[in-house]
């Protein structure tokens, strides 16, 4: 997309949120916040948009491409928008709804944008159900569902993306959730979920990812896209208004790129503890960890013979595992340090290595509503037959309008 068009666009999105965020009777924001004509945008308290601007930029020992574990991870040095993110969310009694689109630049500096999400659920159904369709990022794991500007670190992680695709498991179709009437709320919360669908085509995303040179398509095909079956099974105990601790068990299968099957496996668990409890503020620390684990059914045709006959230079079911874990320090409403260990295994077949990365970062705030903020984070990548790399980026975040966004 040129950036003409791109700033028509934006433009034209600001006009039409502006004056809903004018007539907004929330009251302003606290002291230390922006004001409320930026933040708090609704029509009539049913429609609610908002606006994500990402932007980034750095420096690396390789390239920054080659590198790149997600489709917007940082692929260039020089500073560019690594997303800008207009979404509209819809509440009323018993239907949600939610869309957003999502533009970036490349790694040549060029504007691409695609529809992210655009779906409806039915809420606050009899026996604690709840129904959703149509584009929505899969109930799959601790971080499938997270957009952009709920991430940690500026990159995904490499198990995931290499799992489940490098937009995230993104599905068209359906799913249901059940909140499991135990009658142990708010200490004790369980949620299954069911989806089915397919994955959507993306046409960007197709340069080759690093060190997949000798058969640069295979790893890609590996992932599913037809025929897509997940579930997620969530437990929630909270020991005091304190303490938390979150557990997950997630499954997903389908159909792959060779025409077989592949199946990813996850268990993620969470701890969380703030100062002030359930009251804004204080110090905080959270710990994620999550393990994944992949098999797939594979079936090259790459050495087809002048008489038609292929020579299967690999085949058969290929297992891999991944894992990352995550430590999130809050010292108060303007300040986060992270860090970041991650490892997934490789398959050698599919031209994919092993890697280990370790990312420490710090987060700052401008103001305690965190709207507007700088995160600076260090690359450690350690990659099987490969130099190790290091790479430092900074990324500017601004958050604008509503924060009652359908998930």
């Amino acid at each position: 997309m040129k950036h003409s068009q791109f700033a028509i666009i934006t433009t034209a999105f600001l006009s039409l949120v502006a004056p809903l965020a004018a007539q907004s009777d929330a009251p302003p924001t606290s002291s230390g916040s922006l004001p409320a004509s930026l933040t708090d945008w609704s029509l009539g308290d049913v429609l609610f948009p908002n606006l994500f601007l990402h932007g980034i930029g750095g420096m690396t020992s390789g390239e920054a491409e080659e590198l790149a574990s997600g489709a917007h991870d940082p692929r260039r040095g020089a500073f560019s928008a690594q997303s800008i993110e207009p979404g509209l969310s819809l509440r009323t009694e018993h239907l949600h709804g939610f869309a957003n689109y999502l533009w970036f630049q490349d790694a040549h500096g060029d504007w691409d944008g695609e529809l992210e999400e655009a779906f409806g659920k039915l809420t606050a159904l009899p026996g604690g159900l709840e129904l959703k369709g149509g584009r929505f990022l899969s109930r799959f794991g601790a971080l499938n569902d997270k957009h952009l500007h709920a991430w940690d670190f500026v990159d995904v992680e490499h198990a995931p993306a290499r799992f489940l695709g490098d937009e995230g498991l993104m599905l068209e179709g359906g799913e249901v959730s059940w909140t499991l009437p135990l009658g142990m709320e708010p200490s004790i919360v369980s949620i299954l979920s069911l989806g089915h669908g397919h994955a959507p085509a993306h046409d960007h995303g197709e340069e080759e990812h690093a060190h997949d040179e000798e058969i640069p398509h295979e790893g890609e095909e590996s992932v599913l896209m037809d025929d897509v079956w997940t579930a997620r099974a969530l437990l929630r105990y909270r020991f005091d208004d304190f303490r938390a601790i979150t557990g997950g068990l997630s499954y997903a299968g389908g159909d792959n790129g060779f025409g077989r099957n592949s199946k990813v496996f996850g268990l993620d668990a969470e701890w969380l503890w703030r100062e002030n409890g359930l009251e804004p503020g204080g110090r905080a620390l959270r710990w994620r960890n999550e393990l994944l684990w992949r098999e797939v059914d594979a079936f090259s045709e790459h050495d087809e013979n002048d008489d038609g006959t292929v020579d299967e230079t690999f085949a058969g079911r290929y297992d891999e595992t991944g894992f990352h874990t995550h430590l999130i320090y809050t010292w108060n409403p303007q300040l986060d340090t992270g860090l970041r260990v991650s490892r997934v295994g490789g398959i050698d077949d599919f031209g994919q290595d092993a890697r280990w990365r370790v990312s420490p970062a710090v987060t700052w705030w401008t103001d305690e509503s965190r709207r507007i903020g700088l995160r600076t984070q260090y690359n450690f990548d350690a990659i099987d037959d490969h130099r190790d790399e290091h790479s430092l980026w900074i990324q500017l975040n601004i958050a604008l309008g509503s924060t009652a966004e359908v998930r």
